[in-house]
């Protein structure tokens, strides 16, 4: 009997696991790669927390400021940021 239990509790936690990695995914496109690896396990649980309070806050109409790891301002910085890098790589190549 005591087998069962133990099957059930480690399918939970891998589930639980699984979840965590996919969430971290859907956290770590506010990032670039390099501030991505230097922030803690607990860094990136404050951050999911964040989003999933403005998901549930916005979805039920109330008004709130979008995080700032999530503005689209810092986004554009990262994607120039990546595009002039990848410009200065493909310089080099040629």
């Amino acid at each position: 009997m005591d087998r069962g239990r133990s099957f059930a509790k480690s399918s939970g936690g891998d589930a639980q696991i699984s979840e965590k990695c996919k969430t971290f995914k859907d956290i770590s496109k506010y990032f670039s790669k390099e501030e991505w690896s230097r922030l803690g396990y607990s860094q990136k649980t404050s951050y999911v927390y964040m989003k999933k309070n403005y998901d549930t806050m916005t979805r039920l109409g109330l008004k709130t400021n979008l995080p700032a790891f999530m503005s689209s301002k810092r986004r554009a910085i990262k994607s120039q940021a990546q595009g002039s890098a990848g410009q200065r790589q493909s310089r080099r190549n040629q």
